[in-house]
């Protein structure tokens, strides 16, 4: 109690003081800044850490979405070259494809790690840039006419305009390639068969120190929440996946306009095609004595990396042979090297493998055709794999169809979403042949199984736990409608499909997947149960019983029922009742 007294005393003789107050008041201060200094430390560790863990973030998603964007290549290139090995008898026509199949991968490999390694070297700074003096009409219609081949292969028309011959300018050649070619390659890739494509070069109506280059499309367009993201590394989005590019392009294409001293934008309507605008300085350094551009120099080397391209068509097409006895396999894929790494896979002489390159039209064969069994990869255009999925399983025409989903999203949010679509398989690339065989051949034999299952349930009134709940209560449909029309004679196979709105093909297709009878013989068997029903629990006459199931034919329906049971209608009358 003395103590604190004293000190209180202390304290206010101290206050009192004018000396004092102003010690008080630097302690204060000090306090406060010290204070002050240890939050501000304390937050800048905070702002570094975070920095750290967005670094990591970054370089981890970086590497993740190399290895993403290799996987596909490597599959096809490992997947083929086996095929080659393993495959002795195949004809000169297939190899001749695998391995252009083979080579085009690869370039797609190497021109992705020239792509990646430009974007390292520009973002360290390039120490030379090459600049030239030269025509630059001469050379952008150069790249036209080396371009112009792919379009043509792929059905579309590559048109330079400029309203002049000769605009003389410094430009570095190696870079305006890489941008031109990036963006017509673009353009190409998502133009449909039929449309054209106008690359333009012309001077800047609002300065005469610029000029223009535009790339103008009318295909596919860019979806409105792409655009803003469109230059961004690795960014796809759902118009550019479907179409398979890397999302590297367009990057390495910014930058080098950016070096350039240029500006790069796009304008885009989706269905309507899309704009893009490069826009460079016009200029002539006379200080500077760069080399004298001539076109001959570099017109062969672009002409040398143009390759024709093999179409597959021959050995893959997008409708089955009918009446095949084979078992068809639909495949989505919009690579066309990873479907033809796919075909190679199944026996011919048992499997006939037909092939969509998009979500839309994989749909539109499947209504068509009904295949038994679709594998499909999840990045498609038009409609993704997760789409096609849970559309198949959500129709009572296709449910019946088992469903693999071949993918190179690995992350375990993927594959449960697949499952949730309703997938029976979900294969990761880079996957092993033998594996994605098995699990074809083993989703077939177990709906194989399932016919048995559906038959008993259908014709025999069991009482089932499936899971194929829209396939029963079609089943049930067309066997209510059957029942409906039991003692009409005139009812058909083609009546019992117009009544369901599908064709007859349709019909047969989908009871022969699961119930392993077409539609005479399902109708017949219904009929048949109905008959043993009443011979077992009513006390009707045989000509009763046959009236009764919609024949008039006494004699040819005991036939057909021994046939069908062993025994007569009259044995089968005579034989107990089992509960």
């Amino acid at each position: 109690m003395n103590v604190d007294f004293i000190l209180l005393t202390d304290f206010q003789s101290v206050v009192a003081n004018p000396y004092g107050k102003i010690v008080y008041a630097v302690v204060i201060l000090f306090l406060l800044i010290t204070a002050g200094w240890l939050l501000y430390a304390y937050l800048q560790i905070l702002k570094q850490k975070r920095l750290l863990q967005q670094c990591e973030k970054l370089r981890n998603n970086y590497f993740a979405k190399i290895t993403h964007e290799l996987k596909s290549p490597l599959t096809i290139i490992l997947g083929l070259s086996k095929q080659l090995r393993e495959h002795r008898e195949l004809t000169n026509q297939h190899a001749g494809t695998y391995l252009t199949a083979i080579e085009r991968q690869s370039r797609q490999m190497s021109s992705l790690v020239n792509q990646l390694l430009d974007i390292t070297r520009l973002n360290t700074a390039y120490k030379t840039i090459e600049w030239e003096t030269g025509n630059i009409v001469s050379f952008v219609e150069m790249i036209s006419e080396t371009n112009s081949l792919y379009a043509r292969q792929k059905e579309v028309e590559l048109i330079f305009f400029c309203d002049e011959t000769e605009i003389e300018t410094d430009f570095v050649p190696n870079f305006l390639h890489k941008i031109l070619q990036n963006l017509l390659s673009n353009a190409i890739r998502h133009s449909p068969p039929g449309s054209k494509i106008f690359l333009i070069l012309e001077r800047d109506k609002k300065s005469s120190r610029k000029m223009l280059i535009r790339v103008v499309d009318h295909g596919y367009g860019i979806k409105k929440e792409v655009l803003p993201h469109i230059f961004e590394l690795f960014y796809q989005g759902p118009s550019e996946k479907g179409q398979g590019g890397s999302g590297i392009g367009l990057t390495l294409t910014r930058q080098l306009v950016e070096l350039l001293g240029g500006k790069i934008s796009v304008e885009s309507e989706e269905g309507k095609g899309a704009a893009f605008s490069v826009e460079l300085p016009l200029q002539r350094h006379e200080e500077s004595l760069y080399p004298l551009w001539m076109r001959n120099k570099t017109a062969n080397s672009a002409r040398i990396k143009q390759q024709p391209l093999m179409k597959t068509d021959e050995i893959m097409g997008d409708k089955p042979v009918e009446n095949d006895p084979r078992t068809t396999i639909l495949i989505a894929e919009d690579n066309r090297d990873v479907a033809l790494f796919i075909r190679s896979i199944f026996n011919e002489e048992k499997y006939q493998v037909i092939h969509a390159n998009n979500g839309k039209k994989a749909l539109e064969i499947a209504n068509a055709y009904l295949p038994d069994i679709v594998i499909t990869d999840v990045i498609m255009h038009e409609k993704d794999g997760m789409e096609v999925c849970k559309e198949i399983k959500r129709s009572p025409l296709l449910n019946h169809i088992p469903v693999v989903i071949v993918t190179a999203k690995n992350e375990e949010a993927d594959l449960i979403e697949g499952l949730k679509s309703g997938a029976d398989a979900y294969i990761r690339k880079p996957f092993h042949a033998e594996e994605l065989r098995v699990r074809v051949e083993k989703l077939l034999e177990s709906r194989n199984l399932l016919k048995e299952k559906y038959r008993r349930t259908m014709l025999k009134d069991e009482k089932t736990d499936l899971n194929e709940q829209v396939t029963l209560d079609f089943l049930r449909h067309v066997t209510d409608i059957i029942y409906r029309e039991m003692k009409n004679p005139e009812f058909s196979p083609k009546k019992l499909a117009d009544e369901l709105a599908i064709s007859l093909s349709q019909l047969n297709k989908k009871l022969n997947a699961t119930t392993g009878f077409p539609s005479s013989t399902y109708i017949l068997q219904v009929k048949l149960a109905h008959a043993k029903k009443i011979l077992s629990f009513q006390n009707k006459t045989i000509g009763e019983v046959a009236t009764e199931c919609g024949i008039y034919d006494v004699n040819y329906f005991s036939r057909i029922f021994k046939k069908q049971t062993g025994i007569t209608p009259s044995q089968y009358k005579r034989l107990p009742v089992s509960n």
